[in-house]
């Protein structure tokens, strides 16, 4: 599983799930970096994440992304 330069993070649902999501670096340059534009849910859930993989907590993302996150 390669994250591709940090492109992709993984968001915590419970304790041994997890959704991977694109995360936009131009956002994070712009000072946009809560923007709901900056994360693309890619749908896939996940038992298993990369020990390099960066991992958000659900109370870290914006509200709206918050949505439509799986549950």
């Amino acid at each position: 599983m390669t994250l591709k330069h940090g492109k992709y993070v993984y968001v915590q649902l419970d304790k041994n799930k997890y959704v991977k999501m694109r995360y936009l670096k131009s956002y994070e340059k712009a000072e946009k970096a809560n923007d709901v534009n900056a994360y693309i849910i890619l749908g896939k859930i996940v038992t298993k994440v990369s020990r390099k993989a960066k991992i958000l907590k659900r109370e870290d993302l914006p509200v709206e992304v918050r949505d439509k996150l799986p549950k």
